[in-house]
Order: C-alpha cells, then structure tokens, then sequence
C-alpha cells in the first residue's frame, strides 16, 4: 500500500516549485503511526547553507543522527528554493506537540507534514528563494489537506521541549503569505518550462547572448523562421531558375517538393530570387508566419501536455508566437 504521502511530489510541482525526489523518498518511513496531517510544520536544519551549497543537510534528514532515527523530515527546502523530498511516511520531526492555532496537541508526526529550511537558523536567516518556496509549498500542501494557512505553524509554536525553529522567520507574517499566495494554475511548471526551451530550441536554435544563433547550414546560421523565409522567397522566384555553376533548370516548385532538392537546391533559388533585402522580408513575414506555425505548435503542444493544461498549453503558444513574430520574450 503506497505510503500517505506519496502525493507531494504532484502538488508541490503543480505549485511551480523545483522538485528533487531523492531515491527511495515514496517508501521511506520511520516506526510508527503514520501521518493523518492537519497542518504543516516548519523547522530549520542548524547547518550553515548557502547558494554554492543550498542543501548540505538531505543526506542527514534521510539517514537520522545518532540519538534520532531517520527520516527527519517529509521534505527539505533549500537555501535555493529547491525542494527535496525525503519521505512519503512517518518522519521524527516533531516528537510530541502542544495544540497551536487551529490544530490540536498530540504526536506531532503524525499531525504534520514536516518541512526543514536548510540553513543555520541563529546567525543566518533563510534566503529569499527560500522563503518563497516555504511559503508556495505550505500553500500548496495547505490547500491539498482542505487546510486553513493559520494551519502552518512552527515548530517553536508546538514543541514541549523549547525549540526555537525556524529562527529568523516572522511566523504570523510568515502565515500571511500562506494566505495571499497565489499559486497560478497557469504558471509554468519546470517540466513545462523545459517543454517550451525544447521547442524554443528547435524552431530558433542555440541562443547566445540574448539571440537566437541559428543551425548551421550551408549558407551560415538559419533558424526555423529564417528557413521558412528562404522557402518563402523561392516560391516568388521564376518559375525555372538557372543554378549557377548548372546547366540544368531547376523549378522552385518542384525543387520544395523534393526534399532534396530543397536542401541542395535552396541556396540557388534565393540567388535566382533577387532579394536585395532578406532582412526586410524577414520582418514583414514573421507575423505571418507567427499565424502561420502556431496552430500547428498549439496542437502539438496541447497532445503533449492534455486538456487539462490547456492555460500552459497556450502560455507556451504565446511565447513562441511572439518570439516568432520577432518580439522580445517574456521574462
């Protein structure tokens, strides 16, 4: 029977955030109940974490200290946002837990899902990524429980024992942000992200310095749209144009209709084309082609990712759109 948590990897990425699923993280348990949770609670690890090393304490949360059996935790946040899943079962995060906010007292591990903030927690505070990502995390798996965000309590708040995580962190502006988070349903998750850099890369090439570099052909660096402007252009062409160097005529028509022809061919048919401006036409064409090739893109991208994304569906359609319409990319 799957562990009660195994949900978390869904919701969190459902809620934009970078997830890492650490190997064996949907199996991994401690001895005991296991989680019924009505809130989520929040810790920080001790461990000094930074940008070059955002999450130094997983392999601990997952292995257990000497006087505490592992998993410490269901997941840790790191100092870059990352969030790394350790266990879809009982975790040794909480120990024993007095009623806070809305939730009742009792065994802490069972009554919450346990996030740890990787970072030192006395001379540091969480980093901004970081922060953010608690916050759309707990927010998340808030909403998933059917929770209130007054739900989300540190474990200072609980603990019987004098605990002081997570320091540094403003817990009742802390639950603010819970609430005024807004989880977009049409925020693009990094798995479409890389949908749409794939498909980006495959219509306009490599970029580099901001631009699209293009593939390399025979007549230099094309991208997509570029190419689609050469076929354009030829089809403008006389109907019979001479290949310099051959003393066979080559139909424009005829040479797009053969694949090779058009590959071999190309190069000449823009020669015999006479276009004294191909960055002119490129500009004029590109919204067309815009229309042109965005519907086909949206029907591919809509059978990859299914009726139910259809807000990332068309986030990404209109991305491509614009870039092939030349105009600057979104952020």
């Amino acid at each position: 029977m799957p562990l009660p948590l195994v949900w978390l990897a869904d919701v969190l990425r459902a809620a934009g955030l970078r997830v890492v699923e650490t190997p064996g993280w949907r199996t991994r348990t401690a001895r005991g109940a296991q989680p019924r949770p009505v809130g989520v609670l929040q810790h920080h690890t001790a461990t000094p974490a930074s940008y070059s090393r955002p999450a130094p304490t997983v392999d601990l949360c997952i292995r257990g200290r000497p006087d505490l059996a592992g998993p410490l935790c269901h997941a840790v946040i790191g100092y870059d946002g990352t969030v790394h899943l350790v266990a879809a079962g009982r975790a040794n995060h909480a120990g024993r837990a007095k009623a806070s906010g809305p939730n009742p007292g009792g065994d802490g591990n069972t009554l919450y899902v346990g996030f740890e903030w990787d970072y030192q927690g006395v001379n540091q505070g969480p980093s901004p990524e970081q922060y953010d990502a608690a916050v759309r995390a707990t927010r998340a798996v808030l909403d998933h429980l059917g929770r209130p965000p007054d739900a989300a309590r540190g474990h200072r708040e609980t603990s019987v024992t004098g605990k002081i995580d997570p320091g540094h962190v403003d817990l009742d502006q802390f639950r603010r942000d819970v609430a005024a988070a807004h989880l977009q349903e049409d925020d693009l998750t990094p798995e479409q992200d890389a949908i749409l850099r794939r498909i980006d890369a495959e219509l306009m090439g490599p970029w580099n310095d901001g631009k699209p570099s293009g593939w390399g052909t025979a007549i230099g660096p094309r991208t997509v749209v570029a190419m689609l402007v050469d076929l354009h252009n030829a089809l403008l062409a006389p109907q019979t144009s001479r290949v310099p160097g051959s003393t066979v005529k080559v139909s424009a028509v005829d040479a797009i209709r053969n694949i090779d022809g058009v590959i071999y061919q190309l190069p000449a048919m823009i020669q015999a084309a006479g276009q004294a401006d191909p960055a002119a036409v490129a500009d004029a064409l590109r919204p067309v082609l815009a229309d042109i090739v965005g519907p086909v893109v949206a029907e591919a991208v809509h059978a990859a990712l299914g009726e139910d994304n259809t807000d990332q569906a068309e986030a990404i359609v209109t991305e491509l759109a614009q870039r092939l319409a030349g105009q600057e990319a979104a952020a």
